[in-house]
């Protein structure tokens, strides 16, 4: 269910804005290999590329929650940088480290690599949490999230890698193998330019999800209270009577509906339990 939702949202904002996100992704690229030829030691190469996937990360943020994406956003780690770098190089050495274990390692490292994997939303979003508890939060926070982030993302990219590894099997036929080589290229090509962008939506859209998760699609409103009853207080002077407070539609939060699919949400729900719109 999530995992649907999600994709249908990183569908619609990359056929809205492929160009532009395709862009941003080059030029984050593009400073990368700048910063590996002309960096001078690795102590300073490897903190400003790590901040740079920082700022790539909240691009990828505001566009799947339907912002406006700039250049200006692959510098936003820079602004505060030390915490930035330290939070990200944190994650990395970390990484590595679990990489190390004997037999397990990669399987460890693949399982803390998406419990690892919310350290640069929130070092970009929450500026109160430092650099070494941007990881522990990440970890609490992709609680119950590591399984269908590694189904939406690491399964699709490793049977695409097969398609692919199995059209090129087939280019070496005779004859028709000129096909399928054309079609390997052209599978080749928009996996390159599109699918990083894509994936990167859709990790950005589980941390959202993680931030505000969807309700439950059975709810109703509930009831107003009405105020207790007072009985008239009467005085040997002048009868007198306290008024009774009515209860205002303002004080109960009201169902929202969806303007796309007309599905009622719970009150201050972010996202549609059924179609996936933001609501907010």
């Amino acid at each position: 269910m999530i995992i649907s939702n999600i994709y249908k949202r990183a569908f619609n904002v990359l056929s809205k804005m492929p160009f532009k996100l395709w862009g941003l992704s080059l030029l984050s690229s593009l400073l990368t290999i700048l910063v590996l030829v002309f960096g001078v030691l690795p102590i300073v190469i490897v903190p400003v590329i790590a901040v740079l996937s920082a700022g790539m990360a909240a691009v990828y943020l505001d566009g799947f929650n339907g912002k406006e994406v700039y250049s200006d956003q692959l510098f936003k780690g820079f602004k505060d940088f030390w915490r930035t770098a330290g939070g990200m190089c944190w994650k990395k050495l970390w990484i590595f480290i679990w990489f190390l274990v004997p037999i397990a390692g990669p399987f460890i490292a693949i399982s803390k690599y998406y419990a690892y994997s919310f350290t640069p939303y929130i070092l970009n979003e929450e500026k109160s949490v430092n650099a070494t508890a941007a990881l522990r939060k990440s970890m609490q926070d992709t609680n119950g999230y590591k399984l269908q982030m590694f189904c939406a993302e690491f399964i699709p990219n490793l049977l695409i890698y097969a398609v692919m590894a199995i059209l090129a099997l087939l280019s070496k036929i005779p004859f028709v193998g000129i096909l399928f080589a054309v079609i390997t290229v052209i599978v080749q090509l928009v996996y390159t330019l599109f699918a990083p962008l894509f994936f990167g939506l859709v990790h950005a859209g589980f941390y959202e999800y993680a931030k505000t998760p969807v309700k439950s699609t059975t709810y109703s409103a509930p009831q107003a209270q009405s105020a207790p009853v007072q009985t008239p207080v009467q005085t040997p002077v002048q009868p007198q009577t306290t008024e009774q407070a009515a209860p205002t539609e303002n004080d109960t939060p009201k169902p929202i509906t969806c303007p796309v699919c007309d599905s009622v949400n719970a009150p201050n729900t972010h996202f549609c339990y059924k179609c996936g719109l933001k609501l907010d």
